[in-house]
């Protein structure tokens, strides 16, 4: 499955800020290799089934007046991340499928 800023806008703007955070910019500039698609990205058909959910999730995280809180969630400190999850209450999915990108697809789907 593909996301893209204009299919699922806040789950591509998270993907973008992961790797942006781990300095997925800055290959085939800075350091050598292939610059990663900061514009799409391919998720695992898999993870398909919680995008709805994330991207929704996501998508009221990001309004401008929690724009800080979207931040946080997805690249701050774990603390944050998780009193952010504890206090939302509607982040299950969205919290699998960012830690799964985060970590190349390599968990399992719970």
């Amino acid at each position: 499955m593909k996301i893209t800023k204009e299919s699922h806008p806040a789950l591509a703007f998270a993907f973008e800020e992961i790797e942006r955070d781990n300095g997925g910019h800055l290959i085939g500039t800075v350091y050598p290799g292939e610059a990663p698609d900061l514009e799409a990205f391919v998720i695992p058909d898999v993870w398909a089934p919680l995008v709805p959910a994330a991207e929704a999730a996501l998508a009221a995280l990001r309004e401008p007046e929690n724009d800080r809180t979207f931040i946080d969630f997805v690249v701050g400190p774990q603390h944050e991340q998780d009193a952010i999850y504890l206090e939302r209450g509607n982040l299950d999915e969205a919290k699998q499928l960012l830690n799964a990108f985060f970590n190349d697809w390599q968990e399992p789907l719970v």
